[in-house]
C-alpha cells in the first residue's frame, strides 16, 4: 500500500512542477503532461485504496471504477466522499480531454489538478492509513 501511495504523490508532484512551467511559458504540452501525471497518481491512489480493502489491484480502468464503486456502495462513509464521480471525472477531463483530445481549458484543468485530484489524493491517503491501523 504504501508504495502506491508514494507513487502516486511523486506522480503528483512532477504534475504540479509542470503545471508551474505552463503557468511560466503557455506551452500546451506542459498542461497536457500534468493532466496525464495528475491522472497517473489518481489511478495509483485508487489501486493503494482497494489493497487497503483486501482487494487485488484490476487492471483497466473500468474494472478500477467498478471496485470503487463496490467499495462506496458497502461504505457511507466512502460514498460520501465522492470518490467514483471524482475518480470518473479526472480520467475524462484529464485524461481523456486534455491528454488524448488536446481539449484543456485553461481556466478548468488547472483546478481540477490542484483542487479535485489533490483532494481525491488526500481522502484516499487518510483512508489507507486508517486502514493500516
Amino acid at each position: 500500500m504504501p508504495a502506491y501511495m508514494d507513487d502516486a504523490w511523486a506522480f503528483y508532484n512532477h504534475a504540479l512542477g509542470e503545471l508551474r512551467e505552463w503557468h511560466m511559458t503557455d506551452d500546451p504540452i506542459l498542461l497536457r503532461d500534468a493532466a496525464e501525471k495528475t491522472w497517473g497518481a489518481v489511478t495509483l491512489a485508487s489501486n493503494a485504496l482497494l489493497e487497503s480493502r483486501g482487494k487485488n489491484p484490476p487492471s483497466g480502468t473500468n474494472a478500477r471504477m467498478d471496485e470503487i464503486v463496490g467499495l462506496e456502495n458497502g461504505d457511507r462513509r466512502l460514498r460520501a466522499l465522492n470518490l467514483s464521480r471524482t475518480f470518473k471525472n479526472v480520467k475524462e477531463i484529464l485524461h481523456q480531454d486534455c491528454f488524448y483530445e488536446g481539449d484543456c481549458p485553461a481556466e478548468a484543468v488547472p483546478r481540477w489538478i490542484t483542487e479535485d485530484a489533490r483532494a481525491y489524493l488526500e481522502d484516499v491517503s487518510r483512508l489507507v492509513e486508517g486502514a493500516r491501523r
